[in-house]
């Protein structure tokens, strides 16, 4: 009874409600099978109003209607609906990702096709059999950094104190406030040089060389950068390449070498890498500037290919071929008479350097665990840090190694490389003469005595601690052997003359006016003297081997800076220097007469004298006597007549100088001009030095004073000022 209760209580109540109908609009079954029925559908979101308010479904038709509205005739209107999502959004999305497939489709098969002409460029010296020599020299290949090969920067724009044309333009100011007539246009003397019609030549580049060459070529350039430039800067062992030159030439001729990166701490040279095909081509390069004595088409063809791989700003990290690689391009650059470049790119090796943490001797033992690549890396750092005093004194710049930044337990090189270690001593020198010159704009430009009795001890000291081996048997003793080998007898002489050269940057000052010679005679016929050791040694030389002809670069410095030195003491004190410094003046002048008429240091002492020369001859004619002055103007009419090309005299440009007006040393900026016109010639050079030497050791005064007001607190006298044109004018040369 109470199961059958129980069982009519829940169908009385189900009866007494209200039956619903399904969503077609029929009435629901009465058995328990409404439990089981699908639940309602959602109502369309675009549906009419009309079926809104009867809560219906809507079914549009084709003609804006739905088809209930147009069964029952009523109006139908749809209400726009907001924020609605766009329509058949999957076909879009579907659309949208086959366009990605196409553009990614697009972007490999351009890939594919720049793949494709890289091949062909490979594979075209081994088809260029078949093609003249004449039609592959007019190829030419655009590299990266072969753009500015017409126009090679020089010098910096700055003008520091050891520049040449520092003293050139200070000369100007103190000449034309003397009233000292300009000459607008000089003559080319001789012939015109043949380095300025390059830009003009036929451009060539390496893809013919690499096939017609043989290995044996290969290793003969390889050697000779080993003599000529591994015994001075053993940045890499070049004998290492010397032995697989063969499988060298193979890779460069196929294209085919592999990316391979010794990993930090590995032994290099298990692979033959991208990078030692690049160090190869630029020992190549190398070996071919020594032995021409000047850069070739084909060497700076060869550069280019590898210049636009070196030194990539976007590496994720830098290894030590780079750095190598980087060094082995300044050194190239120098012996092509381009030293901005070389500071430029030793820099960079530099700040690599760091960045791989070689100037600490924790980072050092931590990322290099073979002994000999560790050897090798503190090897190239000391490389990286003498060739950075090297350049930053020769372009008057800032060092990009700062000597606090290294640390004072870094190991230096091994034994092995004695040579490395004199130069490793010799730049910590110059660190240190650098600090004690005094800067722009300072009250005094001399050193104190103090600090350059200190700097002159230390540069003993240095002397002293060259090995016996390299010391150099000085010929004026007789003790010079008759025959020495050339590498030895290079690393002597190279270390003698930059012992005198520092020397003479220490005590330089005491001959830059008549009252600072006569304060110390002493100091001042010592600094004569070292200038005219530095000419005798060089002299010797140039007579006994073909080592100053070979690197004239590495040697020009040191007989520019000894003429230098003996101009300034003819010029402040003739009758004490004139008549014992003649004699080794005149060899200095024969020495450059002697080199060929592609001399770089010919060229740069040329552009140094020769707006000096003719303004020197003017003042010095009222001194002369009657021969004298006709055997000059003589000359000068010669001059005038050697335009061997029919070209128009180069006007020469000079910088505007306004009286009373203060012109700072250190703002000095050089015009934008090129004053290496011409290459004068050699015997009519050796007469100018001559005659110009002569006028100075007439032993009368050539600068008369002018009267004139002039700002108070000038420290130095406008007479001073004026007797040390000639001073001013050769101090860039020191």
């Amino acid at each position: 009874m109470e199961i059958e209760a129980e069982t009519v209580a829940p169908a009385a109540e189900s009866a007494s409600k209200p039956r619903k109908r399904n969503p077609t609009g029929s009435e629901a079954p009465a058995d328990g099978s409404a439990a089981r029925r699908a639940k309602r559908g959602k109502y369309t979101s675009m549906a009419c109003d009309e079926c809104k308010k009867r809560k219906l479904k809507c079914i549009p038709s084709g003609d804006s209607n739905c088809e209930r509205c147009i069964a029952g005739g009523l109006t139908c209107v749809f209400a726009a609906a907001a924020n609605q999502p766009p329509k058949d959004a999957k076909l879009e999305q579907s659309q949208h990702l086959q366009g990605l497939t196409q553009e990614l489709y697009q972007l490999r098969q351009q890939v594919a096709d720049l793949v494709g002409v890289v091949r062909e460029l490979k594979d075209q010296p081994q088809e260029a059999h078949t093609v003249s020599s004449h039609s592959r020299e007019t190829i030419h290949i655009q590299s990266p950094l072969s753009t500015y090969r017409g126009d090679v920067p020089k010098q910096p724009q700055f003008v520091g104190p050891t520049r040449s044309a520092f003293g050139i333009l200070v000369g100007e100011r103190s000449l034309n406030r003397m009233g000292i007539p300009t000459y607008e246009s000089f003559p080319p003397s001789g012939a015109q040089s043949p380095i300025e019609s390059t830009a003009a030549a036929k451009i060539i580049t390496d893809l013919g060389y690499w096939d017609q060459c043989t290995a044996s070529e290969i290793s003969r350039f390889l050697i000779v950068f080993q003599e000529e430039v591994e015994s001075v800067h053993p940045i890499i062992d070049i004998s290492e390449y010397v032995v697989r030159s063969q499988e060298i030439l193979d890779a460069i001729r196929s294209g085919n070498a592999p990316e391979y990166t010794a990993p930090k701490g590995e032994t290099p040279m298990k692979g033959l890498s991208r990078k030692d095909i690049d160090i190869v081509k630029i020992a190549v390069a190398t070996g071919m500037v020594l032995e021409e004595h000047e850069k070739t088409d084909l060497s700076a063809a060869i550069i280019d290919s590898v210049e636009g791989t070196v030194s990539c700003m976007l590496y994720p990290e830098v290894d030590l071929k780079e750095i190598q690689l980087l060094c082995m391009l300044s050194i190239y650059h120098f012996h092509c008479d381009e030293e901005l470049i070389s500071w430029r790119l030793v820099g960079i090796a530099a700040r690599e350097a760091i960045e791989m943490g070689l100037h600490r001797k924790r980072s050092l033992l931590d990322n290099f665990k073979d002994p000999d690549c560790r050897r090798l890396a503190t090897r190239v750092f000391w490389c990286v840090y003498v060739l950075d005093r090297r350049w930053s004194f020769g372009n008057s710049l800032s060092f990009a190694l700062v000597d606090k930044d290294i640390d004072p337990e870094l190991p230096k090189p091994d034994d092995e490389y004695s040579y490395l270690r004199c130069m490793v001593g010799y730049s910590e020198l110059c660190s240190k003469l650098w600090d004690a010159i005094p800067p722009f704009g300072s009250a005094s430009q001399t050193i104190p005595d103090d600090t350059a009795t200190a700097l002159d001890q230390c540069a003993q000291d240095w002397l002293e601690t060259i090995p016996p081996h390299l010391q150099l048997r000085h010929p004026r003793l007789g003790l010079a052997p008759r025959s020495q080998p050339q590498v030895l007898h290079r690393l002597r002489a190279l270390l003698y003359l930059r012992g005198n050269y520092v020397r003479i940057l220490i005590y330089r000052h005491h001959l830059m006016s008549a009252a600072s010679i006569a304060a110390s005679p002493r100091i001042a016929w010592l600094v004569a003297d070292i200038a005219q050791d530095s000419i005798q040694v060089l002299v010797h030389l140039h007579n006994t081997s073909d080592i100053y002809s070979r690197q004239q670069n590495a040697f020009n410095n040191f007989l520019l800076s000894a003429l230098a030195v003996l101009f300034l003491a003819v010029c402040h004190a003739p009758e004490t220097f004139a008549g014992p410094c003649r004699k080794t003046f005149l060899d200095g002048a024969d020495l450059v007469r002697g080199l060929s008429r592609h001399s770089i240091i010919s060229r740069r002492l040329w552009k140094s004298i020769r707006g000096l020369i003719p303004r020197m001859r003017s003042l010095a004619k009222p001194h002369l006597g009657e021969d004298q002055t006709s055997e000059s103007q003589a000359g000068d009419k010669e001059l005038e007549s050697q335009d061997v090309n029919g070209e128009e005299f180069q006007e020469h440009v000079h910088l505007p100088v306004h009286d009373h007006v203060d012109f700072p040393l250190g703002e000095m900026m050089l015009p934008d001009t090129d004053i290496n016109h011409s290459v004068p010639d050699m015997y009519q050079m050796r007469d100018d030095l001559l005659s110009l030497f002569d006028a100075l050791g007439q032993g009368q005064p050539l600068f008369q004073p002018m009267t004139g007001q002039y700002p108070e607190g000038q420290e130095i006298t406008i007479a001073e000022e004026e007797g040390e044109e000639i001073s001013r004018r050769f101090q860039g040369l020191i």
